[in-house]
């Protein structure tokens, strides 16, 4: 499966003053605060954070998109960051569209670009080892090897901010790491969960797009497959080493080749699949913070099971309420407060 796994817009234009001046009000209620503050831009709910986006000065998240506004001159109005569920549910088109109607919402007279864009490819079955790393041949002198025990766990060429940068990763170790559950659902029937998913994954930054004259999400959409081939043909390719001084005469590695010829169709998910996804992803994970709390206060207590630790923690949950002097009901709402869409 492949295709497009970032999406960074810029909205070149005017916010009206109305606009700009609700946001400096809602960041200073955030930061008063020091929580994201609950507001609707244009009848979108978003939450406005205490924090600026970047270099931009007011930052707004929705459930599609983190938003960033500015009132400089310098820089593009608003900054569009689109969730993995705007992407890998709407698909990178119908994400698009979402912004441009964000924009008209919210009264801004603006052209949409792109500023940053990743293609992506992703396999099982297919493995490159940490001693192949030199039979890379590249157009970049800066390369880096991560490995967890003695298996490579990523290997980047180029570096962040550049005209280019690849990674190539183990996806479903990341998938897992982060929670991320509903990645099989956009990998569709072919995949394997006996078998690790390794990501080809290009990033181009907005020099690198101007250089082949990317500038709007429809170019961006018209020139994947240009882009993925100059990444893959010319930029990039793992080759089979021979006596040949001139490395770039090597023949290309057959698994490099199937990589090359990655269709970029891409896929999607249901978006409730995908929130369903990151829930299951992080009950995961506090299901065994729970474990290791709950069972470490059982000994102290001196309960023996689940039924009986609970019933005693909530003693013990009670004594801190009045100690601390919150509530549990109020650790939640906060919890809930700060939490992102």
């Amino acid at each position: 499966m492949s295709g497009i796994d970032a999406l960074y817009l810029s909205a070149q234009g005017d916010a009206p003053h109305i606009l700009l001046t609700e946001l400096a009000d809602l960041r200073a209620a955030a930061e008063a605060d020091d929580a994201p503050v609950d507001a609707v831009l244009g009848g979108y709910p978003v939450k406005v954070m205490p924090s600026r986006f970047g270099r931009y000065r007011y930052c707004a998240v929705h459930e599609m998109a983190r938003i960033g506004f500015t009132p400089s001159k310098k820089f593009p109005v608003v900054r569009f960051q689109p969730t993995s569920v705007a992407l890998h549910a709407f698909g990178p088109a119908g994400t698009v569209l979402w912004a441009r109607n964000f924009l008209d919402a919210c009264g801004i007279d603006a052209i949409l670009g792109v500023s940053r864009l990743d293609l992506h490819s992703d396999w099982q079955g297919i493995e490159i080892k940490a001693n192949e790393r030199s039979n890379f041949v590249t157009y970049s002198d800066r390369r880096a090897l991560y490995e967890v025990g003695e298996e490579m766990s990523g290997l980047t060429f180029g570096k962040r901010g550049g005209t280019l940068l690849c990674r190539i990763y183990d996806k479903s170790r990341e998938m897992k790491d982060k929670g991320h559950d509903w990645w099989p659902d956009v990998w569709g029937s072919a995949y394997d969960p006996e078998q690790k998913v390794m990501r080809v994954e290009f990033e181009f930054s907005r020099d690198g797009l101007r250089s082949f004259a990317v500038d709007t999400p429809e170019d961006a959409f018209e020139r994947a497959a240009s882009l993925w081939a100059y990444a893959t043909y010319n930029w990039l390719a793992l080759r089979i080493p021979t006596d040949d001084d001139t490395r770039s005469r090597w023949p290309v590695d057959p698994r490099w080749g199937l990589i090359q010829r990655s269709s970029l169709a891409g896929g999607c998910a249901p978006a409730e699949r995908i929130k369903e996804g990151e829930r299951q992803g992080a009950l995961r994970e506090l299901r065994k913070l729970a474990t290791g709390v709950l069972s470490s206060m059982a000994l102290p207590m001196g309960t023996d099971d689940i039924g009986d630790t609970l019933r005693a923690a909530e003693d013990e949950l009670l004594l801190y309420e009045r100690i601390s002097g919150r509530t549990f009901p109020d650790r939640i709402s906060d919890k809930r407060r700060r939490a992102m869409p």
